[in-house]
Formats: structure tokens, sequence, C-alpha cells
């Protein structure tokens, strides 16, 4: 199963998509923001806020890449436990999304990014598709 594009099925399982997430007693408008807010929590609490407000997930990334400088030093040994973090919430906090996540049995998920070949498969589709197994992850608890 491809996801990727907002029109076609399975948006929902990107973290762009319109799902809030709730993390620490704080709200997030979507998954992509808590993402880019976790770059910052420990080491400087008003940019992840600044990243939590902007007023779309891309102008989150887009904040959060102006100031990965300040960012936690070891984001890239942390990042994938945060994104299963994030699922396990988003996912339990709509639970619609958990029926659909658990409806695809044993599918393999794909993210379909052109753009991105850590979390998605690339433009050559050969990426990590990282975000697909934290999914596949999930499902699995679930179950």
């Amino acid at each position: 199963i491809r996801f990727y594009h907002c029109h076609r099925p399975y948006y929902e399982f990107t973290n762009i998509a319109n799902y809030s997430v709730r993390y620490e007693g704080r709200r997030y408008p979507t998954g992509e923001h808590l993402f880019q807010a976790l770059k910052f929590m420990e080491t400087d609490s008003r940019l992840a806020e600044r990243v939590r407000r902007m007023p779309t997930p891309r102008e989150a990334l887009r904040e959060a890449t102006r100031l990965r400088n300040r960012q936690r030093t070891d984001w890239f040994e942390v990042n994938v436990g945060f994104m299963d973090q994030i699922l396990q919430a988003k996912f339990s906090q709509h639970p619609h999304l958990e029926r659909l996540l658990l409806n695809t049995g044993s599918r393999e998920l794909i993210e379909d990014s052109p753009v991105d070949s850590f979390w998605g498969i690339g433009a050559n589709g050969r990426g990590q598709n990282e975000l697909g197994k934290a999914l596949m992850r999930l499902r699995d608890e679930l179950r």
C-alpha cells in the first residue's frame, strides 16, 4: 500500500495529514509539527513552541530546518524512536485511523515520497521507507 499524495487513499498515514496530536499536555496541529518541535524540546523550549505554532506542517518543517544548528545533537540517533511515539499517540487519539491501519492487514506500507529517501522511498524508489516501517511496527503492536 503506497501513501503520500493528498487526494489518494491512505494520505491519513502521512505526518502532514490534518490530524492533531496531544503530547505532554500540548496539542500539535499535525504529527509533523510535533516531530519538528521535538528537535528543540530539550535544547530550547521557546523554539519548540515557535515550531508548534507554525500555521502549516510545511512551515513547521521550514522553520525547524532554518534552526537546525540549534536542534538536539543526537537527533539522528533518536528520531525514529520519536516517530514511533508520535504515531502511537496519533493513531490512539484518532480511533478511525487505528482501524484504517489495522485494516491494511499484513500488506507492506510504503511512503511514496519522491523527495524523501529516509522516511519514504525517494525518487528512485529504493529509499529506506522508515515511516512505512514505523507504521507496520505500530500495526503489529495493535494486533
